[in-house]
């Protein structure tokens, strides 16, 4: 375990897996070949009733929910969460950043009433990426953000910015994917999945560096390959990292010590991963949505690449349950949004 940031961090150029394993943004290196977006005119109607999955996990897709503003022009879809009351949340990397652009909306609970969230831009500059809510010991929810430009932010539910954390080039290579805070509420724990592929500590009431980081590049259990995603088991009481790069998903205590890993056949570029009772859903960059159960075995996929790619619905960014067992999905290159009402 690494108990300190060193100076100098070990830069993690994420490969890609099968499909695509990472992306790249603007000031990455030239990337492999990838799958590319496509053009507007390829792009076909869905079919009257697109369904995946199977089993107790039947979903059917409904394009007329979660329907993004007008003035909305994403170029990539990024993260996702909701609140106690079943609201909606949606990150995105917008085409350009201009005086009026924003990247952070929120639907309702049936994914209706779109409302784009912020004072200003500032959000949107960058590479806006990881998207998590926490409820403070006050019973206050707080939206936290992963941006890929050496940045996190702490907002309210509106977008008010409570506090920005941007770390200085002397600190190394740092290009954060995701976000999640401990169970004590103590601290934001930073997933680099861009940059030194380690976890880094902030203190939540300042997001000031708290003095502890582990991981690096590497494919020995403890270390990572572009550790995308990270989130909390509450069934294992365990934090639970999508390494990306190395095909797996790896647990481990809140102080950093490694414990086990789940690696299936079903998900080879997984983003993340959410809990909804004992089940858990994994969304993959290579096109499926995997749905796991209480011992992290599939039970169920939706192709959603398979399904929707003609739709530009082709990479699985991050997803997430709602309250009533119903999905929402976001796609990175091209940037889509999604909604799976689960079938009887």
């Amino acid at each position: 375990m690494k108990s300190l940031l060193a100076s100098s961090l070990v830069v993690c150029l994420c490969p890609f897996v099968s499909q695509v394993a990472a992306h790249p943004h603007a000031d990455d290196p030239p990337p492999l070949p990838v799958t590319v977006a496509l053009p507007a005119a390829a792009l076909q109607p869905a079919p009257a009733a697109v369904i995946g999955g199977s089993g107790a996990f039947r979903y059917q897709y409904l394009p007329e929910r979660l329907v993004l503003p007008p003035e909305v022009k994403m170029r990539h879809g990024h993260g996702l969460c909701h609140d106690a009351a079943g609201n909606i949340y949606f990150t995105f990397e917008p085409e350009q950043v201009e005086l009026a652009t924003r990247c952070l909306v929120r639907f309702a609970p049936d994914g209706t009433k779109p409302q784009l969230l912020g004072r200003d831009n500032t959000l949107a500059v960058g590479a806006p990426h990881g998207l998590n809510i926490h409820l403070d010991a006050a019973g206050k929810a707080h939206l936290y953000h992963a941006n890929n430009a050496a940045t996190v932010f702490k907002t309210t539910l509106d977008g008010e910015i409570e506090w920005t954390q941007q770390w200085p080039p002397a600190m190394g290579n740092y290009k954060p994917t995701d976000v999640v805070v401990t169970p004590d509420g103590q601290r934001v724990l930073v997933a680099d999945g861009y940059g030194s592929s380690m976890i880094h500590a902030l203190n939540t009431a300042d997001g000031v560096y708290a003095g502890k980081s582990w991981g690096g590049l590497g494919a020995a259990h403890g270390e990572f390959n572009c550790p995308h995603g990270i989130t909390y088991d509450p069934r294992r009481k365990l934090l639970l990292v999508a390494d990306r790069g190395n095909r797996r998903l790896e647990y481990y205590s809140v102080n950093g010590l490694y414990q086990s890993s789940v690696e299936t056949p079903a998900s080879q570029a997984p983003c993340n991963a959410d809990f909804w009772g004992d089940f858990v859903l994994v969304p993959d960059l290579n096109g499926p949505l995997v749905i796991l159960d209480k011992d992290n075995q599939a039970v169920s996929v939706i192709e959603v690449g398979k399904l929707l790619g003609t739709l530009g619905f082709q990479h699985p960014h991050d997803a997430i349950w709602l309250p009533n067992g119903d999905l929402v999905v976001c796609t990175w290159n091209p940037g889509r949004l999604g909604y799976w009402q689960r079938l009887p």
